[in-house]
């Protein structure tokens, strides 16, 4: 009996409870959004150099391949670009096969394809580096982007003017409508998923000497402009 008594209770106790939060007003608020952006020019530049090669035999097509990589390497290196910022991206070696009128398969030989990626901090000599690259033998010259390479340095600012002109924007409708902010409930952000600035949307192939140009392009740097948006919720009070 005195097990069924203290179900009851507890019973009684939550329906209670469950009246006592029915009985509360409703929670009301205001959404807003608050957008700033910062300009700031990049200070490093990515870009991307393929090899490819192609033999009879598996060794001469390896071979060759590693020997213009090298030189592509050595020739970045002597404008300053350290080991740290240079890596092997992707590698492919492969038999390459025709295939007959009757479906069998013979054995052409083998292709090799390589690619370097390169971080320039340097951006006087980014030009200087794509023309040495492709002149020691580089076929394929990939996304050269300008960024920055901590962005977030950047965009604490915007962030932090991002907050204020959210809280401006929930001042002025508190004022317009006659009604008290309260403390904000919520708070969340967003920003780009990158910042970067694209010099050439085209690839580069060949070598400059083969086009007739005398000098590297020009390629400009240009400003990034990094945003951040805030999402502010206030509470909602009568005056």
């Amino acid at each position: 009996m005195k097990r069924v008594l203290t179900a009851s209770l507890a019973i009684l106790l939550f329906s209670g409870l469950a009246w006592a939060e029915d009985e509360k007003p409703e929670r009301r608020t205001l959404v807003v959004t608050g957008t700033a952006e910062v300009v700031v020019a990049p200070d490093i530049c990515y870009m991307s150099f393929a090899v490819e090669s192609s033999s009879k035999k598996a060794q001469e097509a390896y071979e060759e391949n590693v020997r213009i990589m090298n030189a592509i390497n050595a020739a970045i290196r002597a404008h300053g670009v350290e080991g740290k910022d240079m890596r092997t991206a992707y590698f492919s070696f492969s038999p390459q096969y025709r295939y007959t009128d009757n479906g069998k398969s013979i054995l052409e030989g083998y292709y090799v394809y390589n690619t370097l990626q390169v971080s320039v901090r340097d951006l006087s000599k980014v030009s200087a580096v794509l023309d040495t690259a492709v002149t020691a033998g580089a076929k394929d010259v990939q996304g050269i982007n300008f960024t920055v390479e901590n962005p977030k340095k950047y965009t604490e600012e915007a962030r932090r003017d991002a907050l204020k002109a959210a809280k401006k924007k929930a001042q002025e409708a508190a004022e317009l409508l006659g009604f008290r902010l309260g403390a904000p409930i919520s708070v969340s952000e967003s920003e780009p998923w990158d910042y970067t600035y694209y010099a050439q949307e085209k690839q580069y192939l060949g070598g400059f000497a083969e086009t007739g140009a005398d000098q590297a392009p020009a390629l400009e740097a240009g400003e990034l402009k990094l945003t951040r948006t805030v999402y502010v919720t206030y509470e909602i009070l009568d005056k």
